[in-house]
């Protein structure tokens, strides 16, 4: 932990300084008997700003995984300002008041038209961070920042498998998006990389100096998934005396979570192991006219229910036999690490990507190869048959407040003036 070492003592008295005041006017806020825009505690910080952009908040992993960041920032007395390129019309569901947001009245189909506003932003507001993720998104805080001319640090966040997910482009897209991100990655004062899979293929594929990776896991695990979990489940086939088993899987309809393979290794489930079996796939997406299509094709739709967006998943994760993820490949996938918290069986894909080393490498579930329904079916079925449910504090590593304060850790240091140097325990230490 050379970095953290390095500012032991003023972070914690700066840390302590602030903590007290800043989560009881959070709680505060919360509970709407606080003046949203009163002046918040005094914070080591005090005057500088962050500022962390994407181009939309669409409610996939990655968005919601920067919100808690941003989130707890602000919980921890500093000064966050979200910039997006498009405010959604739905409003801003959990986000903390006090996060001043701006919109930069683009979308995430005009990338030019967003760089050249996020420069205007970054010479009116001179921030002191500049914090990115996802790698378009990166790319274009890169861009925006050397045109605006300004003195910024620049911290960037990487959050899938590039190198496979480069594979699902349109390939001009790719040949433009690779060196593009490569050269956001150069620039970038510090990578932050989700798990170590992703670190190698930030250093691998990508070229990203080692030392300017620092490993930080997804602030996941909250109180309110164990609290939502407790909550009715509404759904038919989830009853307490049910007398067949009933899968699980979350996640947008894409390509990336291949859940056409899934339905197959559910087809075979039925067919060699579990008749009566059941499958739960939450999310939406533009694949689920094909998904739709093939559950047909193998006469599996009386079983499986595409549900679409649930506003609770965790209730139906938990009353589930088992959750099962099929990705091709991943980033640190949140949904494997809440189903893990709740104390459910897994089987996952050992895809490119942070799912192995959420499961321990198969102490916490069971690993079978990308792309294999006959593997993932007899799995399943030997899983529902003998493994039991997950252990207390599997999830331990991936918990909120501990990850978040590494974020705190980092961009405190970085604005009061510190040089980075890479800490390769701080994500596994709780592991």
């Amino acid at each position: 932990m050379q970095f953290a070492q390095k500012m032991q003592d003023p972070i914690e008295s700066q840390r302590r300084a602030v903590s007290s005041a800043a989560r009881s006017s959070f709680e505060q806020r919360r509970r709407g008997s606080l003046d949203p825009w009163a002046q918040r505690p005094h914070s080591p910080s005090e005057g500088k700003v962050i500022a962390i952009y994407l181009d939309a908040l669409q409610g996939y992993g990655a968005d919601k995984v920067v919100l808690k960041i941003a989130n707890g920032l602000v919980h921890r007395g500093l000064q966050v300002e979200l910039v997006l390129s498009k405010v959604p019309q739905s409003g801003f569901a959990n986000i903390d008041p006090a996060i001043q947001v701006v919109s930069l009245e683009g979308s995430r189909h005009t990338p030019v038209r967003n760089v050249a506003a996020l420069s205007r932003y970054l010479k009116r507001r001179q921030p002191d961070i500049l914090f990115s993720s996802i790698h378009f998104n990166n790319v274009v805080a890169t861009l925006a920042l050397a045109l605006s001319g300004i003195r910024c640090k620049l911290v960037l966040r990487q959050a899938n498998a590039l190198q496979e997910q480069f594979k699902d482009y349109f390939s001009p897209v790719a040949v433009l998006l690779h060196p593009l991100t490569q050269y956001a990655y150069r620039r970038a004062e510090v990578v932050i990389s989700p798990c170590r899979a992703i670190e190698a293929d930030l250093t691998g594929f990508m070229k990203v100096a080692a030392h300017k990776i620092q490993v930080i896991y997804n602030p996941t695990v909250t109180q309110d998934i164990a609290e939502k979990a407790k909550e009715p489940v509404q759904h038919r086939w989830l009853k307490p005396d049910r007398t067949y088993p009933v899968i699980v899987s979350v996640g947008r309809l894409k390509p990336q979570k291949d859940f056409d393979m899934l339905l197959r290794a559910f087809e075979r489930l039925k067919s060699r192991y579990s008749p009566d079996a059941k499958l739960i796939i939450v999310g939406e997406g533009p694949l689920r006219g094909s998904l739709e299509t093939l559950a047909d094709k193998l006469r599996i739709s009386d079983s499986v229910h595409l549900m679409g967006f649930c506003k609770n998943p965790y209730a139906l994760m938990a009353a589930g036999d088992m959750y099962v993820s099929s990705s091709k490949y991943e980033g640190l996938p949140n949904t494997v690490i809440e189903a893990l918290s709740l104390g459910q069986k897994i089987v996952a894909t050992a895809c490119q990507g942070g799912t192995a080393e959420i499961l321990r490498y198969g102490k916490y579930g069971r690993l079978v190869p990308v792309r294999n329904p006959d593997v993932m079916a007899k799995s399943i079925a030997e899983a529902l048959m003998n493994d039991s449910r997950a252990v207390p504090g599997a999830a331990l590593a991936f918990e909120h407040e501990a990850q978040v304060d590494k974020y705190y850790d980092l961009f405190l240091n970085l604005m009061n003036g510190a040089s980075f140097q890479p800490s390769y325990n701080l994500a596994t230490a709780a592991i």
